[in-house]
């Protein structure tokens, strides 16, 4: 018989903070840099994630620049 499925945990921000899409396309890039390093090293790179990563890196890159 199968186990009993559990809903997953429902989790409710405490506050808010407005980002700018500056600030996150540049915490994005340090991520997606660092998570190539560990992969990479780690087991040969998981290309799939990684690519993911930079598309949405790039897109919103392009929606800063957009806005200039």
């Amino acid at each position: 018989m199968d186990p009993a499925l559990h809903p997953p945990i429902n989790l409710r921000p405490l506050s808010v903070r407005p980002v700018s899409t500056k600030t996150v396309a540049k915490q994005l890039g340090k991520f997606v840099e660092d998570f190539q390093a560990r992969t990479t090293a780690a087991q040969g790179g998981n290309t799939a994630v990684t690519v993911q990563l930079q598309k949405l890196k790039d897109a919103m890159q392009e929606e800063l620049e957009k806005k200039k």
